[in-house]
């Protein structure tokens, strides 16, 4: 009875929650549709980072989480993706908690399986967390693969005669289309809009390097700024030295991730060589 009482409790709080808050936040959850875990419950799960006040309940983490977001999404809205990605811990750990009083009430009170479930949740608040650094690497993977390319490019460019800023707009212009898909191509696209707001270039160099956050487009940022005031042979024998160690780079990163995708078929190279052998013998067993 007790636990059938907390259930009841568990789902009134919320749905009060979600109907108590959905105006107050009705234009953030729109804004931010796509990026938000199950929209309907987003009020609750809002409402508990406000008020609980992670941000002092929790600085370490919510630091943590904030600076991943400041790489992912960029200082402009880091914030806000920050206190998205709070609200979908808070929503993944609330429905595990709602499955593991289900599991024990379906179970005729076996307690074992709420143990289980706060075992997941553990894991799972873990595996979210951690998920970040993930999403980071491939962030920086992805720019280092697409970095060498572009470079030729602005080389090949500089030489028809155009300049650096030009050939970045040029670069850019071809690849609209890619903009949201391509972590290097998104930050250039707000590089040249800044360039189109006559915003200066050095700034726009020095911002570019802060939002991409990556020693490659450091180096290239400031290959650029040594030298394109003097433009020509000068800065094209620059990014043609560049060019050639950033295709290393990519050689590097394109054999780790062989490697990482190769040690990821063992499990199931494993699993289908037992499943043959078990084939090939079974019919010898069988005779016994």
């Amino acid at each position: 009875m007790i636990l059938e009482i907390i259930l009841l409790v568990m789902v009134l709080i919320v749905l009060i929650l979600v109907f108590k808050n959905k105006k107050i936040y009705e234009q953030f959850i729109k804004e931010y549709q796509e990026e938000i875990t199950l929209p309907m419950l987003a009020p609750y799960a809002f409402f508990i980072v406000d008020k609980v006040n992670f941000y002092k309940r929790l600085p370490r983490l919510m630091n943590y989480i904030h600076q991943k977001m400041i790489i992912l999404r960029g200082s402009k809205f880091s914030r806000d993706y920050t206190k998205i990605y709070a609200a979908k811990i808070i929503i993944v750990i609330s429905l595990l908690v709602f499955l593991g009083l289900v599991l024990v009430l379906a179970d005729d009170r076996d307690y074992s399986n709420l143990f289980y479930a706060l075992f997941i949740i553990v894991i799972v608040s873990f595996y979210l967390v951690r998920d970040l650094d993930k999403k980071v690497r491939e962030r920086k993977d992805s720019i280092i693969m697409e970095l060498p390319e572009f470079v030729n490019k602005i080389i090949l460019l500089v030489n028809a005669g155009e300049t650096v800023q030009g050939a970045i707009k040029k670069c850019v212009e071809q690849n609209k289309g890619n903009i949201y898909d391509s972590p290097l191509y998104f930050e250039l696209n707000e590089a040249v809009n800044k360039l189109s707001s006559n915003t200066p270039f050095q700034d726009v160099m020095k911002d570019l390097n802060y939002r991409c956050g990556i020693q490659e487009v450091s180096v290239f940022t400031t290959t650029v700024l040594m030298n394109y005031r003097k433009g020509g042979a000068l800065l094209v024998n620059s990014l043609k030295e560049l060019s050639v160690s950033l295709w290393d780079k990519r050689k590097t990163v394109t054999r780790i991730k062989g490697e990482e995708a190769s040690s990821k078929l063992i499990f199931p190279i494993i699993f289908i060589f037992a499943a043959v052998i078990l084939i090939v013998i079974y019919p010898a067993i069988a005779v016994f």
